[in-house]
């Protein structure tokens, strides 16, 4: 199937899940184009399309200036003017309009110090990452590709455009993104730009901790997680982190199991609890990549989970979700049934995945809440002053409930909390 027949199908059927805003950017071409100047679909919406992929959004270069397409276009938002960007509104989406530049000497191995506007569509696309980024199309479906960026889709290949090492310098964080790519893909990295990684990996240190976290994230989402694994540590991109390193390396092996976990704190605890990782390097990981509070807290718990029912990898074993249940609450035993799945899928067909569901149903009492007595009930009746001591007992009433039949009522809990009280005064 050619370029033009492959994207036809591609926008009017919705084949990869296209993006819907295909006809509004038309618009903006094909205006661009009715005055005087060039202008292209550019990157990864192009690389995309041509993938069959879904896109999520449709970027346009052209050789106007800012200046011009805020003129031609009133309703705009001048989110980049420095570098050559302008946020044009139409039809209810917003599309990023970019002029033609080159770009001066990255100084911070992330960002040019300078951007000079051009009038060639080539110099703009030798300034980006990857071949498989670097192709424009016009409205008309006609393909600009300078650096065989298509036969690279076909060979399944990341490569640098121009020199690697050159690329990487630039911005480091491309270091990661062809990581990224790789995993998202499912492609290989090409040798000479595989080389260029391994040799500027130290740089990739420069970079702001937040950029390198969404990078990984990006990664452990994609369809091949296993592959960016290995790429990142064939490149050793985290040399300059042990921590990190050892991360990946010693989870490798399992990384293909991510695949079959929703959520990124899921993903995050399995790698973590792959590589064997001690408590406190598990907390120093969530510290060093900067999760948020409530993501730090829920990666720890998992993984302490993980280390209490010690799963052996796709070896199934009964768990006891009764005392799970009634310790964490129903969301953290779905994660961690999630976490047991992955770990077991080899051997999934022997693991009663439904088990969490069924306990929960069954149990009398579900949680402290439930109990026919409340904290204010048990200090006010036995005549003690407020403590931890009110937690520890209505834990205990709750546990005594739902596994030794005690009955719910406000006289039976009452009489066990004297007894629970009694017992820890002795």
């Amino acid at each position: 199937m050619n370029k033009a027949s492959l994207l036809s199908k591609v926008v009017a059927t919705g084949t990869g899940g296209s993006y819907v805003g295909y006809d509004q950017a038309v618009r903006i071409l094909q205006k661009l184009e009715e005055n005087g100047y060039e202008a292209f679909f550019v990157g990864g919406c192009v690389r995309d399309w041509l993938l069959g992929r879904s896109v999520h959004d449709i970027d346009i270069c052209t050789n106007a200036h800012p200046g011009d397409v805020i003129s031609l276009f009133p309703d705009h938002v001048p989110t980049g003017l420095k570098h050559g960007t302008v946020s044009v509104k139409q039809g209810g989406f917003l599309f990023e309009v970019t002029t033609y530049r080159t770009e001066g000497k990255y100084e911070d191995y992330r960002r040019p110090s300078t951007v000079q506007f051009v009038s060639d569509l080539r110099l703009d696309l030798e300034r980006r990452d990857f071949t498989i980024n670097a192709m424009a199309m016009d409205r008309h479906q006609n393909l600009q590709d300078p650096f065989a960026g298509r036969e690279d889709l076909s060979r399944k290949l990341i490569r640098a455009v121009g020199n690697p090492a050159e690329r990487f310098q630039e911005d480091a964080l491309r270091l990661l993104r062809a990581v990224r790519f790789a995993a998202q893909l499912d492609f290989s990295i090409e040798t000479r730009t595989m080389a260029a990684m391994k040799q500027t990996a130290p740089l990739l240190d420069r970079i702001a901790v937040e950029r390198v976290r969404e990078e990984l994230n990006k990664m452990l989402k994609s369809q091949s997680p296993e592959k960016g694994c290995e790429w990142l540590c064939e490149a050793k991109l985290f040399a300059y982190s042990p921590l990190l390193e050892q991360l990946f390396e010693q989870s490798k092996k399992h990384t293909w199991r991510l695949r079959h976990l929703s959520s990124l704190p899921q993903k995050w605890t399995l790698l973590l609890f792959a590589a064997r990782l001690s408590t406190d390097a598990v907390k120093a990981v969530c510290e060093i990549l900067r999760f948020s509070k409530r993501d730090s807290e829920r990666i720890e718990l998992l993984v302490d989970w993980l280390y209490r029912v010690q799963p052996q990898w796709d070896a199934p074993h009964e768990v006891e979700w009764k005392s799970i249940l009634l310790e964490t609450g129903k969301e953290i035993a779905q994660e961690l049934n999630s976490l047991l799945l992955a770990c077991w899928w080899n051997q999934k067909e022997r693991f009663a995945q439904d088990a969490v569901h069924s306990v929960y149903e069954a149990l009398p009492v579900k949680t402290t809440k439930e109990l026919a007595v409340t904290g204010r009930d048990l200090y006010v009746v036995l005549g003690k002053k407020q403590g931890e001591w009110i937690g520890r007992v209505l834990v205990s009433l709750l546990k005594q409930t739902a596994y030794d039949g005690l009955p719910n009522t406000p006289e039976a809990l009452i009489a066990a909390a004297k007894k629970e009280v009694a017992l820890d005064e002795d």
